[in-house]
């Protein structure tokens, strides 16, 4: 085969991989995102069981809820332990504009989810972080292979507005950017005079 041939078969190629990726079955941006109800690993941090149906969607309950950040993470990925503080700091900042964050842990073991218990506890996480134990929730997400961490942005209508799985950037002001340009600009930016 000339180089050519060798050219357009490899960018054939590349192309049918994009298609397969895109048409993999998992949520995407512009898609519903799927629903769950699941304990949380930190109960004081305000509900024993989270109810994404609660924050998005047609029956939310949470009138002051406008964009949930859901993070995928585990106790043995560092990555995910570098963006546990990134994440409080986020919610901090933004509740009051209507960001709700939550994790989600797909530790499997109890040795597992002790360690992420202490985490939590040790960053002094206000936010709820559900557990995944059988991963079900990590599967509807993120597929076979869970790349950590991996964020997706949901607005209060229940549709994704940005997916990153096992994003590589650096966490806060990568978050930092998604989180305010999916809020909008702040209503006291909005009332500034010009």
């Amino acid at each position: 085969m000339g180089p050519m041939r060798l050219a357009c078969a490899a960018a054939a190629a590349l192309l049918a991989a994009g298609a397969a990726r895109a048409d993999d079955g998992l949520p995407a941006e512009g898609q519903p995102a799927p629903g769950f109800r699941l304990r949380a690993l930190n109960p004081a941090a305000g509900a024993a069981v989270v109810d994404l149906e609660g924050l998005v969607g047609e029956e939310a309950e949470d009138p002051g809820a406008r964009l949930v950040l859901l993070s995928f993470s585990a106790s043995w990925c560092l990555p995910c332990r570098k963006e546990l503080p990134v994440l409080q700091e986020l919610d901090r900042e933004f509740r009051g504009r209507g960001l709700r964050v939550i994790a989600v842990n797909i530790d499997r073991d109890e040795a597992g989810i002790a360690e992420a218990r202490r985490q939590l506890e040790a960053a002094q996480v206000t936010f709820p972080v559900v557990s995944d134990r059988f991963n079900l929730l990590a599967r509807r997400y993120l597929g076979e292979r869970s790349p950590l961490p991996s964020v997706f942005l949901i607005r209060r209508d229940g549709i994704i507005a940005r997916v990153e799985r096992g994003y590589g950037r650096e966490a806060p002001a990568f978050l930092r950017a998604e989180v305010r340009r999916a809020l909008g600009p702040s209503r006291a930016a909005a009332a500034a005079p010009k």
